[in-house]
Formats: C-alpha cells, structure tokens, sequence
C-alpha cells in the first residue's frame, strides 16, 4: 500500500496514536469533545457505495484510531467512547498487555486460522478455560460424564448470530428426540430480544411470520412479568421446546432481568422438560463472575457467548453446554473463522484480564451504578429511570424526545453513546463501558450528562 492517499491516511493514524501515548488520562478529558489539530488532516474516503442505513453521518465522524476509551475521528474530533466500541471492546481500543500479547504469539507463529477440523492448542485450551469458569472448584475429570453441569464447548461458530442459532438446533434435537408425538413446537423469549440476524432467530422477534408453518410457535413474555410467564406455560405445556434470555436486554433499554422471574423461568423449563437458553453475548465478561448468569443461581441447558470474549481482536463465539444434548454433526452448525488458533489465544488473553481484576470490575460497576442514580435523584423531573446493571446501564428519560435531544448533546460535546428511541415508550440512553474506565473518566461523564440536564 504505498499510493499517495494511503501515505497520507498512515500519517495521520501514526500522529493519533503518538497522541494518544503522550497525553495523561487527565489531559484526554480536558480535551474531550475537541478538535486536534496537531493531527494531519487525513483524507476523506467517500461513503457512497455503503447500503444506505449505514450512511448515516459524514466521512469526518468516522473512526481514525482509538486508545482505551478514548478515540479520534477522520475530523480529528476526540470522543470519549462509553460504549467499548459496538458493545465488544472488553478492554477498550489497543490494550497494552492485549496488543503486547499478540505481537509475541505473532512472532511464535499462531496462525491466525486454520480448518476447523484441525483445532490448535489454544482452542482446545480456551475449551476446558470455559468450563472451569462454569463450573468452579469442580475437578475437571469428574465433570465430562455428568449430564447437569455445562461441560461441552462448540467453538467453531465465528459470529453471536450463528452462536444463537446452534443453541437453536441443538433445542430442536432435543424437542424431536424427547417428545417425538408432539406436532407443535414452542419457543418462548422475552419482548425485545435480540439473538442476533440469523434467520430463524429474527422470528423471536416476530419477524419472518408469514414464511413459518403454524406449528412452529413464537410466544413473547413482557420481561420480569412472571405472571405472563406462568400463563404461556400453562397454555402450551409440554409444546414448549426452548426459553431464550438476555440479563440484561441492551437492545430494549438496557433491561435487567430480575432473579425471581429468572428462577420461575428455569423453575417451569424444567417441569415441561424445556431447555433454558441464556444469551450472554452482551453480559459475558462485563462482571467478576464472567457469567451473568450465575449472579441469577440457577444453570442454564446452554450458554452463549460472544462480543467481548476475544475483547473485539477478531469475532469467536461459543455455546457451552450440557452434554446430554451433544446431538449436532460436524457441519450442522459451523463458522469459516470458527475454532480459530489466534482468536482463541486472545479470548484466553482477555479472560486472565478478567480475574486478575475482579475486585476493580465489581467495584467500578458498583461506583457508576451509584453515581447514575445519584443522577437520577438530581433530576427527577427528566430520569424516569436507571437501567441494567454495572457498566451496562440505560438512562431511561421523560420521552423520545428528550432522549433523542439528549443523544445529540452527547455526541456534541464528545461523548460517544447509544440511544433507544425509535419504538414507541423508548427513550433510553445506553452504556457500556470498556473495563479500563477509572473513577475519573466516570465521574467526567456524569458531570457531563449533568451539564446537559441542565439545559432542558
């Protein structure tokens, strides 16, 4: 690559970075929101072969390099990122001991994929790492015959999408080999879901309807409505292949399941014989348990993992599971980039990250959650509510319209976040913080959101 344009581009990536590293954290927040001018102006690459809902702003707002949470665009505006990039970035842009690590393992060789048939001993490593996490303190050798722990792994799936769609499967095996009389097949989620773009999937959230036979059922349940919950079981029963759930719902503002309707649900799966099928895409990785679900006490049939499993170096999902439903073949559920040497390597990288700063992720969750409320407190009049839990909270506002001016004012100001306001009754603004955010970078956001409270 050595066109005119692209020396241009290269230089200035390099003098962002040189930014980056020669600046404190305390300067980067003085200097969020701003212009850097010291940065070359790079050229503009023109957005106009992108499908359509994807131009959505100009080419100046686009990314040109990141350091934790912080990033600059092509317009060398330097934004404060409280989204850990699209909700994958574990530990934020270049982390020192993440890129330290995969220069070394470049310079050894791990290969950055390889057949999937032909697993590396990092995928295989990265395998038994999730099954400890799973099922702590257990011996592992007295885990591979049992049928109620979650002792199997399937790496070979790249994406969260096709993650959730092999949970799907294997569900449906199940359902025909256990209960072949039935001829009708429930799944039952919560409205608001998500489960990626797959197919099949997208039908959780009513999509595809007039395609699907009338034996194959869609039921949704209002979150923590146990009631509802109680009234669908009732209804189908035994029809009841499969229960899908996110802890914390980040495409329906930020929704924190609540652990007596988690328990009902494994409570009434289990008396129909239906499988509980928890989506951590989103949650995995986010708290010092690693799996959210365990905050909830109870064990899911299968487990999804995605996102920030391999801290946004290269997508490499999971689905860790009981082996009593291992009934798919080799090809019935497979990604090109799935059972990948360097990405397994990373996930390993990121999860030792992890546990070696439990205690600090707990505790600055704890200290956002807090100040959020603290938030909500000072401006009654304009917070409904504080959503999810930790670093992945929503700040749910009076209305659509104050979401959305409020959104706006974010970005104005150099604050990078999400919004939910495009259904009606949304009106949300979602974070998720990388876990290199300190104390100080919180309390810069926060003064922030407060400062833009004040203007309405």
């Amino acid at each position: 690559m050595s066109s005119i344009l692209e020396k241009k581009i290269f230089r200035s990536i390099t003098h962002a970075n040189q930014f980056f590293e020669k600046k404190t954290e305390k300067q980067l927040l003085e200097s969020v929101g701003r212009i850097i001018t010291s940065i070359p102006l790079p050229p503009h690459t023109t957005k106009k072969w992108f499908q359509k809902s994807y131009v959505v702003a100009s080419d100046k707002d686009d990314f040109l390099a990141g350091k934790g949470i912080f990033y600059i665009t092509e317009g060398r505006k330097l934004f404060l990122d409280t989204t850990a990039g699209h909700y994958q970035m574990t530990w934020g842009y270049n982390h020192p001991v993440l890129m330290k690590n995969l220069n070394q393992a470049l310079k050894l060789g791990i290969p950055w994929d390889c057949h999937s048939n032909i697993p590396g001993f990092f995928v295989k490593k990265l395998s038994e790492k999730l099954v400890q996490i799973c099922n702590p303190g257990t011996k592992l050798e007295t885990l591979q015959d049992s049928n109620s722990s979650l002792n199997t792994v399937l790496l070979g799936i790249a994406t969260g999408s096709v993650a959730c769609s092999t949970a799907m499967k294997i569900a449906l095996n199940y359902f025909r080999n256990n209960k072949p009389n039935r001829k009708k097949i429930v799944f039952v989620s919560i409205n608001g879901n998500y489960h990626g773009t797959d197919f099949i999937m997208q039908r959780l959230r009513k999509m595809w309807d007039w395609i699907f036979s009338d034996n194959l059922i869609f039921e949704m349940v209002e979150p923590n409505d146990i009631e509802g919950l109680h009234k669908i079981f009732k209804t189908h029963k035994e029809n009841i292949c499969a229960f899908f759930f996110e802890p914390v719902m980040m495409n329906r503002e930020a929704i924190l399941l609540k652990k007596n309707f988690v328990q009902e649900a494994r409570r009434l799966t289990e008396s129909v014989d239906a499988l509980m099928i928890v989506d951590e895409i989103q949650t995995c990785c986010w708290y010092p348990e690693i799996f959210m679900y365990k905050q909830f006490d109870i064990t899911p049939d299968i487990l999804i993992l995605g996102k920030g499993l391999t801290a946004g170096f290269h997508p490499l999902s999971a689905i860790v599971y009981k082996r009593k439903l291992d009934s798919l073949k080799q090809y019935d559920a497979i990604s090109t980039n799935g059972n990948a040497p360097l990405p397994a390597f990373m996930a390993l990288c990121c999860l030792e990250l992890i546990e070696k700063n439990l205690n600090k992720i707990e505790e600055l969750g704890n200290y956002y959650e807090k100040k959020l409320h603290c938030l909500a407190q000072e401006f009654p009049e304009l917070i409904v509510s504080i959503q999810g839990k930790g670093m992945l909270s929503g700040i749910k506002l009076k209305n659509q319209e104050i979401a959305l001016a409020f959104h706006k004012k974010c970005l104005e100001k150099g604050i990078w976040a999400r919004v939910h306001a495009y259904y009606e009754g949304h009106s949300t603004l979602l974070t998720k913080f990388a876990l290199v955010a300190t104390k100080n970078s919180i309390d810069f956001v926060i003064d922030t959101f407060r400062k833009i409270l004040r203007t309405f």
